[in-house]
Order: structure tokens, then C-alpha cells, then sequence
């Protein structure tokens, strides 16, 4: 049976900081830290009056926007966007972007994940990259009530015109946050035939405490914590003394999850309402 030692568990506040010339950076998860063969993982403090250049190369990045005191700028694709708590860009191979902490640092959470293979980009559309923000991403709500979640890249989620959030499945990423009680059912992912490696996956808390099951074993989790799941290895997480926010990342995105408990309620997701009062929309995962 699988037990908490199966994962693996970096807490960034003792993470080693390598000064840079933006400021800090920690590596979060890697092959060498935790055996991720398909994301790498950064937490980055971009001290003020500096700026963290992003080149993506032939990788997809991903820099969100953990937290800053005052709004910085993001400068992405010609245009100006502010940095604030949530927002951030999805790079495109050989596109690049700048973080400014123009009035106080800024804490940024920095991904990178290969270009996939031909398989695991099967009917994806492609394209550039693009920025978002916490108001214009589209929040789900499990049937439960006690998640919900933002994603800042994930190909199945439809924005209101209909297209496709994200053109790839070279990552699927965003912001969870479990309400008191909030827990997810106990399950595991595994690989597919287009990637039969499995997805790298993992949890990083930002705020409250978190309890992490694996098998019999339990593991509180706090601010500041990368939980990263070989595939095949079954979890749950739950909050624990209050909210609980995370990032959660899979990367590629093209897994198979096994649902182990029976929480029916647990697993379906809505649109939340775009007017009060109208019927929600299930998101089809498929």
C-alpha cells in the first residue's frame, strides 16, 4: 500500500534561495528534487524596482502571480497588464514576457513543461500564449459546494464565446479553494496511450493548512508547501481549521484519474452563473 513516503514534499521557506538578478528563486520541483520528468517548478520573488524576464524557448511557461502588496506591471504581447494577486501569462514556445514589481516585490509561481509530443496534442488547435486575471477566468464549483476552482490553462474549459481557454494540453493549471470541510474523493492518475509516462502533478498551498492522504498515512501541509504525486500513487486532499487556497498543476495534460471513493457529489463541476439565478453548466471534461 502507498504511504505518505511515495510523494514528495518541498516547503519553499526553506527551499534554498539563489540569489538572481530579479531577486530570489527557489526551485520548487524538478527531476533531481522530486522525479518530475515534464515540469519544473520555480517560486520567484522579484524584489522592487526589479524585473523578471521570461524567454519560453522551445518550452511552455507559465508565471502566475502568488502575491504582491502593491500592483506591478506585466508586459506581454505589446500591451500592459497589471500584476496583481492572481493574474499572470501562458507562454507559447519562442514567446516571451516581463514581471515589473514597480511599487513592492512580487511572489511569483513560474512553470515549465516541454513542448508535448504529436500524440498528446492530438486535436488541439494551438496558437500563441495569452494573460489572464483572477475577474476573467471562469470559476467551477464542484456539486459538493465545498471547491472551487479557476483555471488559468486547461483545453477543455470554454470560455463564454466558446472557444477553447487554453490551444494545448501542454499544461493544465489553476487556483483551487476548499471551503472548511472541503475535501477532494480519494483517487489516483495515471498515463495513456499518447502519454504513458503519466502526468507530473502536484499541489502547492498558498493559504490556510491542508491535510494530504495517501493510503493510511496523513501529512498536514502549510503555507508554502509542494505536494508532488508519481503517477499511479492514490491521494486526497482535504482542508483543515479553515479555507484552504492552492495551485494545482498536471503536466502534460493527458491522464486517466481513478476515482477510489464513492463521492458522487465530489465529481461533478459547474460554471458558476454568469446572472443570478440562471441554470449552471456542467464542464465536460472529456
Amino acid at each position: 500500500m502507498a504511504t505518505i513516503s511515495d510523494v514528495s514534499i518541498i516547503n519553499w521557506n526553506t527551499a534554498e534561495a539563489k540569489p538572481v538578478a530579479s531577486g530570489l528563486e527557489r526551485t520548487i520541483c524538478s527531476q533531481g528534487l522530486c522525479g518530475s520528468k515534464t515540469l519544473t517548478v520555480y517560486q520567484r520573488t522579484v524584489l522592487e524596482g526589479r524585473q523578471f524576464d521570461v524567454q519560453a524557448g522551445d518550452d511552455y511557461h507559465l508565471v502566475y502571480v502568488i502575491e504582491t502588496p502593491k500592483e506591478g506591471i506585466i508586459s506581454f504581447n505589446e500591451k500592459s497588464h497589471a500584476a496583481e494577486e492572481g493574474a499572470g501569462v501562458l507562454l507559447a514556445p519562442g514567446e516571451s514576457a516581463r514581471f515589473e514589481a514597480s511599487g513592492s516585490k512580487l511572489e511569483l509561481l513560474h512553470m515549465v513543461t516541454p513542448k508535448p509530443p504529436a500524440a498528446v496534442e492530438e486535436g488541439m488547435p494551438g496558437g500563441s500564449g495569452y494573460s489572464f486575471n483572477r475577474k476573467t477566468l471562469r470559476p467551477l464549483s464542484d456539486a459538493s459546494g465545498g471547491r472551487v476552482r479557476r483555471f488559468c490553462a486547461e483545453s477543455t474549459v470554454r470560455l463564454l464565446d466558446g472557444s477553447r481557454l487554453t490551444p494545448t494540453n501542454a499544461i493544465q493549471a489553476g487556483e483551487m479553494r476548499y471551503h472548511e470541510g472541503g475535501s477532494s474523493p480519494y483517487h489516483r492518475h495515471v498515463g495513456t496511450s499518447a502519454n504513458p509516462a503519466g502526468a507530473s502533478h502536484c499541489y502547492i498551498t498558498f493559504k490556510g493548512r491542508g491535510v494530504v492522504q495517501v493510503g493510511d498515512t496523513t501529512q498536514e501541509l502549510q503555507p508554502g508547501t509542494l505536494v508532488y504525486f508519481p503517477p499511479g500513487v492514490p491521494h486526497r486532499l482535504r482542508a483543515h481549521g479553515g479555507p484552504l487556497d492552492y495551485f494545482e498543476i498536471q503536466a502534460w495534460r493527458s491522464f486517466k484519474t481513478d476515482v477510489l471513493s464513492e463521492e458522487p457529489l465530489g465529481l461533478k463541476w459547474y460554471y458558476d452563473a454568469v446572472t443570478p439565478g440562471a441554470a449552471r453548466v456542467e464542464w465536460d471534461q472529456s
